[in-house]
């Protein structure tokens, strides 16, 4: 998919100034973007550290085992030998509307299936600057997650167990919809054993901290409390599977939208 040899006036293509709130070091985290950027079949600009050249590329392989990351090489080879002789790669995409930012080195070319290709190491670090802390999606209602609150009950041995529809859901928490009769939470408290259900999988014990309650009315006028809830550690794994959702789904609205789907 690559053009050949270009100029771009990325303002970011010769500097290194990051703010580390958006710096991430975790591989996991790492990961979980790279292969978001293939879900997504995400363009990247990939520009020459010290030269005025760059093309354009994709993410074709994510190999957890090895640490290792798969380079889509350009259709120009002069590009391809310009990449190996440059020695680290400057790799810039936009997941879902923000900015993705990674340095490539220590670059291997391959030949794989008829084309040029680069194998590296999975990044030490990654630069994802989002406009907010997470990217929260609106869920649909006929595709909602849901979650059941175990709230403690003084007088009875059992917690009481309020099942709710998840009304919007990110990488940091999500929100549910309650009736206004329903025992209240206590903001800034983490309830450690609630449940959450994303659809097609099974449900999975996460602990979440109230954030906010907010009493709505909806136009129909029935009231409702919108509770703000935080993830504490999610379980192994987890994580990836509310980012996949959430990319999915806004996936699905986009090609609706398109009218492709």
């Amino acid at each position: 998919m690559s053009e050949g040899l270009a100029t771009d006036s990325h303002p970011d293509a010769s500097t290194e100034e990051v703010d580390d709130k958006y710096l991430l070091r975790n591989p996991r985290q790492i990961r979980r973007l790279l292969r978001a950027l293939i879900d997504q079949r995400a363009t990247l600009t990939v520009h020459l550290m010290g030269r005025d050249q760059s093309f354009a590329s994709a993410i074709l392989e994510v190999d957890e085992d090895e640490d290792q990351v798969l380079l889509d090489g350009s259709v120009n080879e002069a590009s391809n030998q310009a990449a190996e002789r440059a020695g680290t790669l400057l790799c810039f995409a936009q997941l879902d509307r923000v900015r993705v930012r990674f340095r490539i080195e220590a670059l291997d070319r391959i030949e794989q299936n008829g084309r040029t290709a680069f194998r590296f190491p999975l990044p030490d670090s990654l630069y994802y600057l989002q406009r907010r802390e997470f990217y929260r999606l609106e869920t649909p209602i006929t595709e909602s997650p849901t979650c059941i609150l175990r709230i403690p009950d003084s007088s009875a041995a059992d917690p009481i167990e309020l099942e709710a529809r998840v009304v919007d859901i990110s990488g940091g928490g999500l929100a549910v919809a309650l009736p206004v009769d329903v025992p209240r939470l206590t903001t800034h408290v983490t309830y450690p054993e609630c449940q959450l259900a994303l659809p097609d999988h099974q449900p999975f014990s996460v602990p979440l901290m109230v954030c906010s309650q907010q009493r709505q009315v909806l136009p129909s006028g029935v009231e409702f409390l919108r509770i703000g809830l935080q993830f504490g550690q999610l379980p192994r794994g987890a994580d990836e599977l509310i980012q996949r959702y959430i990319f999915r789904v806004d996936r699905e609205r986009t090609a609706r939208r398109n009218g492709v789907a």
